[in-house]
């Protein structure tokens, strides 16, 4: 099987599990399994539709709609606020998009090239879900189209609909601070500084960088080591919490995995000679998050987690040598803007 076919299955899947009974349905026609970028591009295009809280009604290509009316007829069948179709065009280089939005009783048709690239159906897809989520922009919170409009729904916009036309912004840079815990070091703090990239609503995909950490201390009856860190991380968090636009909570699980270093340096009594280590280590990182966001864009967080260290550093003083440094407790405190 292609490296598209096996992407095609794999978004199958996924849009299959991850979509529940849900209140609110999206039509989407399905085109040939023989043109594997359409294919590939509606697997995509299901899945995408599936996280955001949709249910997805597949109609299939052979006997379903060709063009907007009867697209128009299959969603109001259906039950649903809008029916999205990809077809391909005679010259078999371009797609259309048609799409009937029920919700502002507008039908919008746009005709995209078709890459021959590893990640043209993926594009085609986005460019799909963005043109619905425009073309709900239309209409601001609880307002309706004209009475003359007709295929409206007769009720307000769902709050499903509302939250995706209103997307979060994607991307965020936050700086903060970090303090560290582990018993045989004690406390250490730094900088904490993180990059993240919001592909669904309720995920975040980025890179955290931490240090220097200062104040780690290991002390022995011939003199101290101290120890400073500095790592790379990346770094995923899922939110469980309110994914409206505006101020709101998010909450969730974080995980991450990266590169450690660690630098000790040996303050000891003559005639011992101080020395210097440096060792760099595997991170794993599990914990939690809260997040307070004061507007769409300005938020606040505060993280705890428990960082794992392979291999396990020891801290040697003259002939003492510290318990193995295994899990660290952290804490962090960002500030966040996104866009």
């Amino acid at each position: 099987m292609r490296r598209s076919g096996w992407f095609a299955l794999f978004w199958l899947i996924l849009g299959t599990f991850v979509s529940p009974v849900y209140a609110q349905r999206v039509l989407v026609v399905r085109p040939p399994s023989s043109d594997a970028a359409l294919f590939e591009a509606f697997g995509r295009l299901k899945a995408e539709l599936a996280l955001q809280g949709f249910e997805i009604v597949v109609e299939s290509g052979a006997r379903g709609p060709a063009n907007s009316e009867g697209l128009e007829l299959a969603a109001a069948r259906e039950e649903a606020f809008a029916a999205i179709s990809l077809q391909r065009d005679r010259d078999g280089t371009t797609a259309q998009i048609h799409i009937v939005d029920r919700v502002t009783g507008k039908t919008v048709t746009r005709k995209l090239m078709i890459s021959s690239a590893p990640d043209g159906p993926m594009l085609l897809a986005i460019r799909a879900a963005d043109l619905l989520r425009t073309s709900f922009l239309e209409l601001g919170p609880g307002e309706r189209p004209p009475e003359d409009v007709v295929g409206v729904e007769e009720s307000p916009p769902p709050i499903e609909v509302v939250r995706f036309s209103r997307s979060l912004p994607r991307f965020q840079i936050a700086a903060g601070g970090m303090v560290t815990f582990e018993p045989t070091l004690g406390l250490a703090a730094g900088a904490a500084l993180a990059a993240h990239f919001r592909p669904i609503p309720r995920l975040q995909v980025g890179l955290e960088f931490v240090g220097p950490a200062f104040g780690g201390e290991y002390r022995a009856d011939g003199g101290a080591a101290t120890v400073r860190q500095e790592w790379g991380l990346l770094r995923t968090a899922w939110n469980f919490g309110a994914v409206d636009p505006g101020p709101r909570i998010e909450w969730g699980p974080v995980l991450g995995a990266g590169v450690v270093h660690l630098d000790a340096r040996g303050e000891v009594e003559p005639p011992l000679v101080a020395e210097q280590a440096t060792l760099w280590a595997f991170g794993a990182l599990a914990g939690g998050q809260v997040e307070s966001y004061f507007s769409e864009a300005v938020s606040l967080s505060l993280s705890l987690a428990a960082l794992g260290l392979i291999p396990q550093p020891v801290v040697a003083v003259a002939a003492e040598r510290s318990a193995p440094i295994g899990v660290q407790g952290v804490s962090t405190l960002r500030f966040g803007v996104s866009f």
